[in-house]
């Protein structure tokens, strides 16, 4: 499935992969797209493409949030707040709205001594037109403990490759090290 929105003059299409519910054809388990394109059948009756849309989000966002991975959208800009960033944020001690309101910002996170490093490598990886790439940095959890993180991030363009997000997630690895 392709998402397609429509932001300020900006394009943003990202292919999900989360098609169909299920592969064994159960009725339950099938979205099937109506020919009108703002409603779709779903266990035959007729739901908008937003409803679709919230559906398919929250399952997103129920499965990230049971697992170990912290997952976030975020701008390229220094301090901007964190558009998403999942639950698994708690386990370091801050809330999800800390970022989301930028209370915190993602730069708090990282290590004082990790960052200039960190946000060479970001820019550098941005500029060379990367899509993707992966850190391994230090964060301070909220009571000032240190722990390490790597980092996975695909970098998200708008269609003159101007950089719009970054994307990714943040696996804890200190037990790993």
């Amino acid at each position: 499935m392709i998402l397609s929105s429509k932001t300020g003059g900006v394009t943003i299409s990202q292919n999900t992969g989360f098609g169909k519910f299920g592969n064994n054809n159960r009725k339950e388990d099938s979205l099937k797209e109506d020919s009108n394109q703002d409603t779709v059948k779903c266990d035959g009756e007729l739901i908008d493409v937003q409803k679709k849309m919230e559906l398919r989000i929250r399952a997103l966002e129920g499965l990230v949030n049971n697992t170990r991975v912290i997952a976030f959208l975020r701008s390229p800009k220094e301090d901007a707040p964190v558009e998403f960033i999942s639950e698994g944020i708690e386990s370091f001690g801050y809330k999800v709205e800390d970022l989301t309101s930028g209370k915190i910002t993602f730069k708090d996170l990282i290590h004082p001594d990790d960052f200039d490093r960190v946000y060479l490598e970001l820019t550098e990886n941005a500029l060379e037109g990367a899509s993707d790439f992966r850190q391994t940095y230090r964060i301070r959890t909220k009571k000032g403990y240190v722990r390490v993180v790597e980092e996975r991030t695909a970098i998200m363009r708008d269609e003159n490759g101007k950089v719009i997000y970054y994307q990714g997630v943040l696996e804890d690895i200190t037990d790993k090290k």
